[in-house]
This record gives C-alpha cells, structure tokens and sequence, in this order.
C-alpha cells in the first residue's frame, strides 16, 4: 500500500486528532502562563476552555481508534520497495 492507497478516512481522522491535540495543548500552555503570571481570576475561564479542548480531542481520539479497528487500515503494510 503506498501513500497514494493510505485511507482518506483515516486520513482525516488523523489530520482532526492532530489538529485537537495541537488545539488542546495551546490551552494547556496558556493556563500554565496564567498560573505562572499569577494571573489566578484568569486561570478558571482557560480552565474551561482547556477542558472543552480535551473533550474534543477525547473524541477525535476515538474516532480514530473505532476506524482503524472496524476497518483494520491501521495494520502494518508492506512499505518495501520494489525489486
């Protein structure tokens, strides 16, 4: 299977748990400023926001987990080149 034959599914699927992790460690990264800024009235709103963050990278996680077991398309394949 080559790259042209990976899953688009998987693809995107891929591609939205990249982007919720990214968008979740932001929050993360600016809830710990805060707290290091002493900037504690701050903290609670990002608090929240950090949590929505991870709810959906939870379900961007699954997502992808649930496709690649019903559709297998996570097993290794063969990547060895031609002979």
């Amino acid at each position: 299977m080559g790259l042209a034959e990976i899953c688009q599914e998987r693809m995107r699927l891929l591609q939205e748990f990249s982007r919720t992790a990214r968008a979740y460690a932001d929050q993360v990264r600016e809830m710990a400023d805060l707290t290091i800024m002493g900037l504690h009235s701050e903290v609670e709103v990002v608090r929240r926001r950090c949590r929505a963050a991870w709810d959906k990278l939870e379900k961007a996680r699954i997502a992808l987990y649930r496709h690649e077991a019903d559709h297998q398309c996570d097993l290794a394949q063969s990547f060895s080149p031609q002979s």
